[in-house]
C-alpha cells in the first residue's frame, strides 16, 4: 500500500510537510515552518508520525516554509536520510544558520521549544546527500516490504535556485510532488522542466488557484510599470522600499533593477541590500553555469550595492534617494523591512512597492491593501499610523498561475491529484476546475492529519 498524510501546509501556505508510506518506506516531503507563527504552533504535526517508519526526507527547496523545521524533524528521527539538490544544500547552509539567530530571539518566551544551534546545523548540512536534476536514486527504508525499490529524482521547478519537484517511483507507479513550481520565465530562471512522462499521482501546489490569470500581466509589462513608478518617486527626491524574501526575490529584483538601469530606463541610484540575501547572491553566481539560467554571464555580485547594515540610522534611508531591498518579504514584525516600513509610511515623497505573496495576517498584507491617507495598524500592539507614502503593488510571482497549474495537470495526466499549499478558496477553485475539465481524475483536497490512500 502507498498512502499520503499531510503534517502541515495542506489548505494553508506555511509549514509544508507531507508523509508518504511506500510499502513500509517512510518518506517526508519537505519540512517547513509557518512564517507568521512562533514556537510549537509554527511546526508541522510531527506527532502524527511518531510511531511510523521515517527513513528519508526529500526537500524541494530552501524557503522557510519548506525547510526550517528540518532540524526538529532530525531531533525526532536522528537516523533519517536527507536529500536535496546541491544548490538547495548550498543555500540551506546560509538560511538555516540565519534562522538560528532569529529563533534565539523569538523563542525566549516560548519555553516549550528550544531553538536549534549552529552546531546542530553544521552537522545537519554535512549529512545532506545531494543529487542533480533528473538523477535517480534509491530511497528504500529499513522496513521496506517489497522487492521493487523506491526511487526518487528532482526536476527543475523553476521557482528559485535549486528548487525541484520530486518524482517518487515504485513498482511501475509514480508520484510527482511539485513543491513550489513556476512554468514561466523569470528574470534569472527560464521556468520549470516537468518529467517527460505520465504520472499516476500528482501532489499539486495551489498558491494562485484563487487568482484570475488576467490579474497577472506579462513580466515585461510589469517591469515597465515598476520602472515608470520608481522614476516618478526618485525624480521627486523620494526613495523606494521593496520588501523581499532573502532567497529568490532579492536576486530577481536585483536582476530586474540593474537591467533597467543598464538600459537607461531606470534612474541610476544607490541600491541597498544586505544580510543573508547578499550572501545567497554568491551561491547563485557560483551555480549560474550548472543549472538552467537565462544569462549565465550575468553576475549578481557585480551589481553595485550598498549594505543596509552599514547605515548608523536606518530610519534615514528614506531620505537618501535610493532603492532598498529589505527582508522580510511580508514585513513580519521586528524584521528590517518592518522597521523601515514604519519610517517610510511617514514620508510623503517615498514609496513602498510590494512584489510578492503576502499572508493575509501579516503587516505586509495590510500595507499592500492600504491607500495614501488611510489609518492602519501594522500589528495588534502597535499604534495606528496614517499612510503618507505611496504604495504600489507589482506581480513578480515565482509561482505558476492557475492556468499554468492546469497545464501541469494536462501534461502529466495523472489518475489522482492531491491539492496542497493553498488557502481554501484556491484549493476549491482548483478542485472544481480540474474535475470539470478532467472528469476521469480523482481529486483530494489535503487536510492535516487526514490520510489518503494512493494505491491499495
Amino acid at each position: 500500500m502507498i498512502s499520503f498524510l499531510p503534517l502541515g501546509g495542506a489548505n494553508d501556505i506555511g509549514a509544508s510537510c507531507y508523509y508518504l508510506d511506500v510499502e513500509g518506506t517512510g518518506i517526508v516531503l519537505d519540512s517547513g515552518t509557518h512564517p507568521r507563527k512562533i514556537g510549537l504552533d509554527s511546526l508541522p504535526h510531527f506527532d502524527l508520525i511518531r510511531d511510523k517508519n521515517v527513513d528519508v526526507a526529500l526537500i524541494s527547496h530552501a524557503h522557510q516554509d519548506h525547510i526550517d523545521s528540518l532540524p526538529y524533524l532530525v531531533q525526532h528521527h536522528p537516523y533519517i536520510r536527507i536529500a536535496t539538490t546541491p544548490q538547495t544544500r548550498g543555500v540551506a547552509e546560509l538560511t538555516l544558520h540565519n534562522t538560528v539567530n532569529i529563533l534565539a530571539e523569538q523563542l525566549k518566551d516560548h519555553l516549550e521549544l528550544r531553538p536549534y544551534t549552529h552546531e546542530e546545523i553544521d552537522l545537519l548540512i554535512q549529512s545532506i546527500e545531494w543529487h542533480a536534476y533528473t538523477e535517480q536514486f534509491t530511497v528504500n527504508g529499513y522496513r521496506h516490504n517489497s522487492r521493487d525499490p523506491v526511487t526518487a529524482s528532482f526536476h527543475d521547478a523553476g521557482h528559485i535556485l535549486g528548487s525541484g519537484g520530486i518524482l517518487v517511483e515504485h513498482g511501475g507507479r509514480s508520484i510527482f510532488y511539485t513543491g513550489d513550481i513556476n512554468l514561466e520565465q523569470q528574470a534569472i530562471f527560464p521556468g520549470a522542466i516537468l518529467p517527460n512522462m505520465k504520472v499516476d499521482v500528482l501532489i499539486l501546489e495551489c498558491t494562485h488557484g484563487a487568482t484570475e490569470d488576467s490579474l497577472f500581466p506579462s513580466r515585461d509589462e510589469e517591469e515597465t510599470r515598476l520602472t515608470r513608478s520608481a522614476n516618478n518617486i526618485l525624480e521627486n527626491n523620494g526613495s523606494v522600499l521593496i520588501p523581499v524574501f532573502a532567497l529568490g526575490k532579492v536576486q530577481e529584483m536585483l536582476a530586474i533593477l540593474w537591467r533597467q538601469m543598464v538600459k537607461g530606463s531606470l534612474a541610476k541610484v544607490d541600491i541597498y541590500t544586505g544580510g543573508v540575501g547578499k550572501k545567497i547572491c554568491k551561491v547563485y553566481d557560483r551555480n549560474r553555469f550548472v543549472v538552467p539560467y537565462n544569462d549565465p554571464e550575468f553576475v549578481l555580485d557585480d551589481v553595485p550595492q550598498k549594505d543596509i547594515y552599514d547605515i548608523e540610522q536606518i530610519e534615514d534611508l528614506s531620505r537618501q534617494h535610493c532603492i532598498v531591498l529589505a527582508g522580510s518579504g511580508m514585513m513580519i514584525e521586528r524584521t528590517m523591512s518592518f522597521k523601515l516600513a514604519q519610517r517610510w509610511l511617514q514620508d510623503t515623497k517615498s514609496a513602498i512597492f510590494t512584489v510578492g505573496y503576502m499572508d493575509p495576517e501579516t503587516p505586509g498584507f495590510r500595507i499592500r491593501h492600504a491607500n495614501k491617507g488611510d489609518l492602519i495598524q501594522l500589528t495588534k500592539t502597535s499604534e495606528p499610523q496614517t499612510v503618507r507614502c505611496n504604495i504600489d503593488r507589482f506581480r513578480f510571482s515565482a509561482h505558476s498561475t492557475r492556468g499554468g497549474l492546469l497545464s501541469i495537470v494536462e501534461r502529466l495526466n495523472p489518475g489522482m491529484i492531491v491539492l496542497v499549499h493553498g488557502e481554501n478558496t484556491s484549493v476549491d477553485w482548483m478542485g472544481y476546475t480540474i474535475l470539470k475539465n478532467f472528469p476521469y481524475m480523482k481529486v483530494h483536497g489535503a487536510e492535516v492529519g487526514k490520510q489518503v490512500t494512493l494505491f491499495e
